[in-house]
């Protein structure tokens, strides 16, 4: 008898084990980037529809007397409404929300854009700094994926107000 073919069944012994190991982890690893990419995809999405809807919002009518306040007002929370399911997933508080028009901030905790804002314009800003609180926990605390994920997820939308505080 050939003392190989009696090792043989024991040699084999957790490989299974190694094979599912190494299987296991490539697949966790793929779906662990589709989930945290879709997340991404989608606040980043939650982000430019908040921004919109803020611009939009203040396009309703207001009356007279501190339109542009009251534009500004309900811009802000618009923004915030549409955003607010980013801060409540991520626990923080960190989601910045800023409505400014050509002289800066009117409403928000956030920073205007720097980019140059139109007279009788307001620019609503939403950020959302991703690296400071991730959606998804990273794996390995930061140091490779912050090469992956972006540091941080902002939209902008700016839109023309009429003169005498009504459309």
């Amino acid at each position: 008898m050939n003392p190989l073919a009696a090792l043989a069944p024991r040699a084999q012994r957790g490989a299974y084990a190694v094979e599912f190991a190494l299987v296991f982890s490539i697949f966790f690893l793929v779906l662990y980037g589709l989930i945290t990419y879709g997340l991404i995809f989608t606040a980043q999405h939650s982000l430019n529809l908040a921004a919109d809807d803020g611009a939009r919002a203040a396009l309703r009518w207001q009356p007279p007397e501190q339109s542009l306040l009251r534009r500004a007002a309900v811009a802000h929370a618009t923004a915030v409404d549409r955003a607010a399911w980013i801060d409540a997933m991520a626990g923080t508080g960190v989601l910045e929300v800023a409505v400014c028009d050509a002289n800066g901030r009117l409403r928000g905790n956030g920073a205007c854009s720097g980019e140059p804002v139109p007279q009788q314009a307001l620019e609503v800003v939403v950020r959302y700094p991703y690296a400071q609180a991730p959606l998804v926990p990273m794996l390995d605390g930061g140091v490779l994926g912050g090469l992956f994920v972006p540091r941080v997820l902002a939209s902008r939308a700016t839109v023309g107000i009429a003169s005498g505080g009504g459309l």
